[in-house]
């Protein structure tokens, strides 16, 4: 089964994710940045790895920018190459061309999400990124 990561300050939000993402995956949440990183070296040395990290940007103790670069940094350290490590999708009330790229490159993302995030876009960022496939929506 699919393993998500959900990365949210915002418990309300964290919770309405994990209901989204119910019929997908197997969710584990942290409340910030840190937390996040540490539950993903935690999985990853256990052989579970996650498979996606929705992951907000906004959070206090570390951001998600932050946190993007910790576990890109992570993987790197244990030989995973860039399009073999995790899907991040970084969320954000941010919707600008600038907060995108942003997102994209400084996060090393597989996607974006402007928050509230809607179900029928998640589901369509787990399609894109081949982590559904197309009957299970």
């Amino acid at each position: 089964m699919l393993r998500c990561l959900i990365v949210e300050d915002d418990e309300l939000s964290r919770e309405m994710l994990a209901l989204q993402m119910e019929p997908y995956a197997q969710c584990d949440q942290a409340e910030n940045g840190l937390v996040g990183v540490e539950r993903f070296t935690a999985a990853l040395k256990a052989g579970e790895p996650y498979h996606l990290i929705l992951l907000d940007i906004v959070m206090p103790e570390m951001d998600g920018l932050e946190a993007a670069k910790a576990i890109r940094s992570h993987e790197e350290q244990q030989g995973i190459k860039i399009d073999k490590g995790v899907h991040i999708v970084v969320l954000s009330s941010l919707s600008t061309p600038q907060d995108v790229i942003q997102a994209y490159v400084a996060a090393q993302s597989s996607a974006h999400l402007v928050k509230p995030v809607q179900p029928e876009k998640l589901v369509k960022t787990l399609r894109k990124l081949d982590l559904i496939p197309a009957e299970n929506a």
